[in-house]
């Protein structure tokens, strides 16, 4: 998969030189960005650079961002999965819990004759059902 992603970043990069070299004119020119908000005495013009600067500056902040948005959603994974585990945990512990009351149930001696007991009986009422109906 290493591999693969480095093959299309190598090709997105090819095909990204390939529009900057074809269109040197474009990407080299140098033009004025001014920034008025019609308040009277304040205007800001950018300092003069090249229309491929103003491309790689956008291109890093868009990378840093998703780059950030991808640690948060990280971050909140990670609380998601300790919860998760937590939750686990404490069920983990009630199934024991009510595993070591069974197993106190099964082998207490009067308990245990008494549910025989009832098992024989509710054996014996299913006999007589089953062969009324053989």
């Amino acid at each position: 998969m290493k591999t693969i992603k480095t093959l299309f970043w190598l090709i997105i990069l090819a095909l990204l030189g390939t529009l900057v070299y074809q269109n040197q004119s474009y990407f080299l020119a140098t033009p004025l960005l001014n920034f008025d908000l019609k308040i009277p005495g304040w205007r800001w013009t950018l300092p003069p650079l090249q229309n491929i600067a103003y491309f790689g500056i956008c291109f890093v902040l868009g990378l840093i961002l998703a780059g950030i948005k991808g640690l948060a959603a990280g971050f909140g994974f990670k609380k998601q999965i300790k919860k998760s585990n937590a939750a686990l945990a404490a069920l983990q512990k009630e199934k024991d819990a009510l595993k070591a009351e069974l197993d106190v149930f099964k082998n207490d001696p009067y308990i245990k004759k008494e549910i025989e007991h009832k098992a024989a009986l509710d054996g014996k009422e299913d006999a007589p059902d089953q062969d009324l109906n053989a």
